[in-house]
């Protein structure tokens, strides 16, 4: 808790003198899903009763499932033995979709934002997210689109991104993962987001070149900013 306490109090902060059009990300690689989760909703509840427009958090988990609201453990395909030899975590989350995985290689972004104050319309917001997923990955040679396609963001029939929210009093958790160049062999564990035999991808396998975390999220934070505050 001590933990927890002092990277909300620095991201509370820092916020303090943030602009009222852009948002502010912060890396909280390396931190546990629990501790994470915990963050997230001390992070709502100050976006919910502040001035500020919102701010994303950013992260890289261990290898890891979450089941969301829609989710069920029947849709993990491997046995509690082999979890537990693997080191493989089960959560259960308050996100919508159902079950995915997430693991290194894969970047989280969870924007804590104000829709209301933003006017912006839970539909609208996801759009902008894929929209966002999709202009980052067109700066590193990846064309992919949403068309047609359960919510994510697909190549050529290949999820290369799940999203899934939740929305409470207005203001939005959860959010996207992006396969970089994690190990798709986790997803043949689960039936990935209730869809079977879902065909999955990353930035290297589509690329065969290593995409940089950094570069990446860079290119991230500017598109859901351009794509946020120019409605």
């Amino acid at each position: 808790m001590t933990h927890s306490k002092h990277i909300i109090n620095k991201i509370l902060e820092d916020t303090k003198n943030q602009s009222q059009d852009n948002l502010y990300l912060y890396d909280l690689r390396g931190i546990d899903y629990e501790l994470s989760l915990s963050i997230q909703e001390e992070i709502h509840n100050y976006v919910k009763n502040s001035d500020i427009p919102g701010m994303i958090l950013s992260l890289e988990y261990p290898d890891l499932f979450t089941i969301g609201k829609s989710g069920d453990k029947s849709d993990i395909l491997i046995s509690q033995a082999q979890l537990d030899l693997e080191g493989i975590k089960v959560y259960e989350s308050s996100r919508g979709g159902e079950i995915t995985y997430h693991g290194p290689g894969q970047l989280i972004y969870y924007p804590i934002i104000n829709l209301k104050k933003l006017k912006i319309k839970p539909v609208e917001y996801i759009r902008i997210l894929q929209k966002s997923v999709i202009d980052s990955l067109s700066d590193f040679g990846v064309q992919a689109d949403h068309i047609n396609k359960p919510v994510g963001v697909w190549v050529d029939g290949k999820k290369i991104s799940s999203i899934g929210v939740r929305i409470s009093k207005s203001v939005s958790m959860h959010g996207v993962a992006i396969n970089l160049n994690c190990d798709l062999d986790y997803f043949t564990y689960i039936i990935p987001c209730g869809i079977k035999d879902l065909a999955l991808t990353n930035i290297h396998n589509e690329t065969k070149a290593n995409c940089d975390r950094q570069l990446f999220t860079k290119s991230f934070l500017k598109y859901l900013n351009i794509n946020i505050f120019n409605l």
